[in-house]
């Protein structure tokens, strides 16, 4: 009799030995696969919300600072008391070689020692 070569897999969730029956197949099952991809997001959220927590107030915190206008220029203790965290941002952009540091859609930058401009990107 001929002797199969049959290959094993172990499912990254349960650690369980099985059959694959495909080359790629990397779980045991479509549930154990699902709940793997959903622990890491969820993961990878928590690792996150500390950050996105701070992003979110500082978006809130520019937004009420500019209401409907398209730009406005304030203190930069009137924005600290707005709750605006200047350590923490999205990205940076360039607009007219000035510096402009974005939370989202909001972006601010520094025009004297004291004073910043907000405006709101995409209008």
């Amino acid at each position: 009799m001929k002797e199969e070569n049959i290959e094993m897999a172990i499912d990254p969730l349960t650690g369980e030995e099985f059959v694959p029956k495909r080359s790629n197949q990397k779980f045991a099952n479509r549930e154990n696969q699902i709940r793997y991809n959903n622990l890491k997001a969820a993961r990878e959220r928590l690792a996150k919300a500390k950050t996105r927590k701070i992003l979110n107030t500082n978006r809130k915190a520019l937004q009420q600072v500019l209401g409907s206008r398209h730009e406005v220029v304030r203190s930069l203790d009137y924005l600290k008391g707005a709750g605006l965290d200047l350590q923490f941002c999205t990205h940076t952009i360039k607009i007219q070689n000035l510096k402009w540091t974005c939370i989202d859609d909001y972006a601010y930058t520094l025009i004297d020692k004291n004073t910043f401009k907000i405006i709101k990107l995409n209008q």
